[in-house]
């Protein structure tokens, strides 16, 4: 009896996590102690993503507002403070209230970059368990990796330079002028040596460019794989070309502005009005971190995807 009123349970709770998350659901009742704990288990797994999405989206909200009247401060670090692991342990939640609250009045931050390097830091602390938050050494370092992940990154043009599909061709890509608006074509003739591709249905997946050149309406693009083996490309699959890093250091104020917020967090976290100098100098060396050329790569195409299923999904 025990077992079948958990399980009846455990189907409510799936059909309210299938109606936020917009899934489908499993209406039958586990019939065993096994399933039911799989089950449960992918439950919990689904909850804290959806509280992860949440908090973060309370803390960007903090980031990037204006500082705020004391009775919205008040509520905004209630609600965060609610959401993080700490809530239950008064010592924890405390310096939780004291991160979001300092970070709730200070001033907008104005560029998207460095609010999202500030975000992490902020986030860092919540998300932290509570024997990390009251531990001054441990909660420096998890604020320190949090930055160290999200460097300040340098600027770029356009991430993506063309997304065509491969004609019939022989052992190169052709992709028609005909086919594609002049800005795409303006970004074609630019594919040569240097750039990176991808084509999740192709016989091979992804490589660089060798080189490009153009014939009469028609560009043609020499492929290779990752290790620089001229492959012959698939006709009729989308072949998204990325052009190389020809990106520019952001400048001194904005990169010491990032510092001084994340120090400020620091010093809210860890209860000291001044941070030493080596824990200063850490920060500004993990924000200086280079971007990974692979990650950035796989970023490049992770924001395609993403905008694609948006657009599925009618977002």
């Amino acid at each position: 009896m025990r077992l079948e009123d958990l399980a009846a349970r455990l189907v409510a709770v799936e059909a309210k996590l299938a109606n936020l998350t917009g899934t489908t659901v499993n209406t039958d009742n586990a019939t065993s102690i096994e399933e039911l704990d799989a089950r449960l288990m992918l439950v919990e797994i689904q909850i804290e993503q959806l509280i992860a999405v949440k908090t973060q989206q309370h803390v960007d909200a903090i980031v990037a507002a204006a500082a705020q009247a004391v009775e919205s401060i008040q509520d905004a670090v209630a609600e965060v403070v609610a959401l993080s692991p700490s809530a239950e342990v008064p010592a924890a939640a405390d310096i939780v209230a004291d991160v979001v609250q300092t970070q709730a009045e200070a001033p907008a931050v104005e560029h998207s970059e460095v609010a999202d390097i500030v975000s992490a830091a902020v986030q860092a602390v919540v998300a932290a368990e509570p024997e990390v938050v009251i531990d001054t050494v441990a909660i420096t370092e998890a604020i320190i990796a949090a930055v160290t992940d999200a460097p300040l990154p340098t600027k770029a043009g356009n991430s993506i330079a063309n997304q065509n599909i491969c004609a019939p061709g022989n052992e190169r890509v052709w992709l028609y002028q005909g086919n594609m608006s002049s800005t795409q074509w303006e970004d074609t003739l630019l594919i040569k040596s240097g750039y990176t591709w991808f084509a999740p249905e192709a016989d091979v997946t992804s490589g660089v460019v060798i080189d490009g050149d153009s014939h009469d309406g028609i560009y043609h693009i020499t492929v290779a794989d990752a290790g620089g083996n001229v492959v012959i490309p698939t006709s009729g699959k989308v072949y998204t070309f990325v052009p190389p890093a020809s990106a520019t250091e952001p400048a001194p104020e904005v990169v010491q502005q990032v510092v001084d917020a994340v120090v400020e967090i620091i010093a809210a976290a860890t209860g000291v009005d001044t941070v030493a100098p080596e824990i200063v100098q850490q920060v500004a060396d993990a924000i200086a971190t280079p971007a990974d050329p692979a990650l950035d790569a796989i970023e490049a195409r992770l924001n395609v995807a993403e905008a694609k299923v948006d657009t599925l999904l009618g977002k």
